[in-house]
């Protein structure tokens, strides 16, 4: 008989905290994909925060209050605070069941019964709001071994309110992933239209959708080649961040990419500043997620009350940084892109800056890495080069979004992601870096195993300071 996933990497990675081992193992497998699954996490969609993206419903599957689309929830709540974003898959052996004692037959059991499947089916159309139930009221199954409870991240009182002009607070580029707040005020990224002399190509990172130019921007008033933030939205901005239950610690300044890192500077420069007049600097630990911007744009950031920069690299092999990143390769270049991060430590100081990784895309598409043995290495000579340079390597877990594999991982597993995540732990204690927890904590990590994994050994060894 083989042994489940948990039993195996407990097995496999002792040395690993068995935390991450389970969130490192949610984050691959997701939960399955079933339509008793579908029907706990359609009813949480009433009160948790809610993905970017709707679910869309089987045709299989009854319509939820008369919609096919409904919100699902975004992120995982362990009992224990471990954060993890939400997928499903149909070969998960992760099950999640509501604990209040109730049996949930799925659609396809009430079948052959004609009574039952016209009852379940209009209870589920005509279910009442269902209410955030306090604690941890779901039980985390592997097949059926009880793991552990847990929740989903709520939607708080910010993400329903609206501004003194009647807009709500979540349209003005606002996200929340536990205590971090994320402000994305011009979401349009320059790399899916660039300027290539008389042309526009699409020189986006290869992996991204989430910058693709859309009607995102009309709202936001975000013009692309232009770098000026509306006032009006500014002002929308500073008040949905000043409002009192936001439940935040850190806000995390993010934008589509610019072709021009100094206007992208002069934008970013421009947040800072409406943030700092608001006293929003003072409340929050603000850092700025831009490319690489010049270094007197992060001067003035810092002097407005900007703590730390994360300027994004994605891949580390130079040829890969190409392949991958094009348009981060054409308008900026990888060692102008490093010399960024090296001024970045500079003005924010050790324990401020990151850089963030997409684990698995040097391992997708043409040209990739076709040995994981060969892109590990390299990601761990990249994170000895950067911890030596006082920068913190990140890496979350590549979920494939685009091209027709798209939610399949062929060739990056979650073993290779295990392995990296201990060479990265060992390379912070051989630094003596770790992830600075007011930048980026357990509460704010939904896809990534830095924060868990310091938080978790430093409990193991509670007298090592200086150490992850």
């Amino acid at each position: 008989m083989s042994k489940s996933v948990l039993d195996r990497l407990e097995a496999d990675y002792p040395q690993i905290p068995a935390v991450v081992r389970l969130k490192a193992a949610l984050l691959f497998y997701g939960l399955k994909d079933s339509e008793e699954q579908v029907k706990v996490l359609v009813e949480a969609g009433d009160w948790a925060f809610p993905n970017f993206m709707p679910h869309h419903l089987a045709p299989s599957f009854p319509a939820y209050r008369g919609k096919r689309q409904v919100p699902f929830p975004y992120l995982l709540r362990l009992a224990d605070d471990t954060q993890v974003r939400l997928r499903l898959k149909t070969d998960s052996p992760f099950v999640l069941k509501q604990l209040d004692g109730q049996a949930y037959p799925t659609f396809a059991e009430t079948e052959g019964d004609l009574v039952s499947s016209l009852a379940w089916t209009e209870q589920f159309q005509e279910a009442p709001l269902h209410t955030q139930v306090e604690g941890f009221p779901y039980a985390l199954y592997e097949e059926d071994r009880f793991i552990t409870t847990l929740s989903f991240e709520p939607k708080l009182a910010w993400s329903a309110s609206l501004t003194a002009d009647g807009t709500p607070f979540k349209a003005t580029g606002l996200s929340q992933h536990g205590d971090m707040m994320v402000l994305n005020p011009a979401p349009g990224c320059e790399y899916f239209v660039a300027p290539f002399g008389h042309e526009k190509k699409n020189l986006s990172c290869q992996f991204c959708l989430y910058g693709l130019p859309d009607q995102r921007m009309t709202s936001l008033g975000q013009r692309l080649f232009e770098a000026e933030l509306p006032q009006e939205n500014l002002n929308r901005i500073c008040e949905a961040c000043a409002h009192p239950e936001t439940h935040a610690q850190h806000l995390y300044l993010v934008s589509g990419s610019m072709v021009d890192m100094a206007e992208e500077g002069r934008r970013f420069v421009q947040l800072a500043q409406a943030l700092n007049t608001a006293g929003l600097t003072e409340r929050y630990y603000v850092a700025c997620g831009s490319g690489a911007i010049p270094k007197e744009a992060m001067l003035k950031m810092k002097a407005l009350g900007v703590k730390g920069a994360c300027f994004n690299l994605e891949v580390w092999d130079p040829a890969q940084f190409k392949r991958v990143c094009p348009g981060k390769d054409k308008f900026v270049g990888r060692e102008r892109w490093l010399q960024a991060l090296e001024e970045a430590v500079e003005v924010f100081g050790e324990g401020n800056v990151m850089t963030a990784f997409v684990g698995g895309a040097e391992l997708d598409g043409d040209g990739a890495f076709s040995d994981p043995d060969e892109a590990l290495a390299s990601n761990l000579e990249g994170a000895e080069f950067l911890l030596s340079k006082r920068i913190q390597p990140i890496y979350s877990l590549h979920w494939k979004m685009t091209g027709k594999q798209r939610g399949l991982e062929p060739i990056y597993s979650l073993d290779h992601f295990l392995k990296l995540n201990q060479g990265l732990a060992e390379a912070r204690q051989r630094h003596g870096l770790a992830i600075n927890p007011d930048f980026f904590c357990r509460r704010c990590a939904y896809m990534q195993l830095e924060p868990d994994y310091d938080y978790w050994l430093k409990q193991e060894s509670p007298n090592t300071e200086g150490q992850a």
